[in-house]
């Protein structure tokens, strides 16, 4: 059987205790409420970009309307004016000059439909291209909100890595001040439990609590003072407390 001096292996306590405050401090570092912010703030900007390229397309396509309507009305204003020319020209015949004045009328009915048309043209490339601008300053938003984050981020990651940069030290200065097997066997020991190195045993009782039969412990307390004892159920060392 191994054996250390119990005075280390009561230490191993101590080291397991800064083990669990680092591992409690990168669990911190990984589950900070601001990580979740600064990922819901990327999902929002990725969205955003997916409609704003939606928005920029549906509001050139209108911009495309919009212009076939102008150059519409131009075209049947342009034709209205030179017909109104000849007809106040004086050089229309009277038998041309029912059939000049039929087509202006026509024209104007049709000026209507056209001016309407391009009202309805317009007010959907102004509602399309208000939607576009809105996503744009709503991309700034996100984007102010996220250098916040990400700074609030920064200076939450500097403070925990400054205490675990702290116990670390700590823990190294006293892993070296112990024998290195009985660091070994703790070391093995955690990986085994996934995080149980040692216990403490006071008396029949053991912190963290872990089932210790009645010949298991007749056994720890039949061993040799400074001989390492490991858990039958944890593979964890068991290091007896009481003098």
């Amino acid at each position: 059987m191994t054996s250390a001096p119990l005075s280390q292996q009561r230490q191993l306590l101590e080291l397991q205790d800064l083990d669990n405050q680092l591992s409690r401090l990168a669990a911190k570092r990984r589950n900070l409420p601001v990580l979740g912010e600064i990922e819901n703030a990327v999902k929002e900007l990725k969205e955003n970009k997916r409609l704003q390229v939606l928005a920029q397309a549906e509001a050139g396509a209108a911009k495309q309307v919009l212009k076939r309507a102008d150059d519409d009305v131009e075209q049947a204003n342009n034709r209205a004016k030179v017909l109104r020319k000849r007809l106040h020209s004086g050089t229309v015949s009277a038998r041309d000059l029912g059939a000049l004045q039929g087509e202006l009328d026509q024209l104007g009915k049709r000026l209507s439909v056209l001016e309407t048309k391009q009202l309805q043209a317009l007010e959907t490339y102004e509602d399309l291209s208000g939607k576009y601008n809105e996503l744009q300053v709503r991309e700034g938003e996100i984007r102010a909100f996220g250098r916040e984050l990400t700074a609030k981020r920064d200076s939450e990651f500097a403070r925990i890595d400054s205490e675990t940069s702290q116990v670390t030290q700590r823990r190294e200065q006293l892993a070296a001040s112990l024998s290195q097997s009985l660091v070994q066997i703790y070391e093995r020991a955690r990986k085994a439990t996934g995080g149980l190195g040692v216990v403490g045993l006071y008396g029949a009782r053991s912190e963290p609590a872990i089932e210790i039969s009645p010949q298991e412990l007749s056994a720890i307390r039949a061993a040799e003072r400074d001989a390492v004892i490991i858990s039958e159920e944890t593979e964890a060392i068991i290091v007896r407390m009481d003098d």
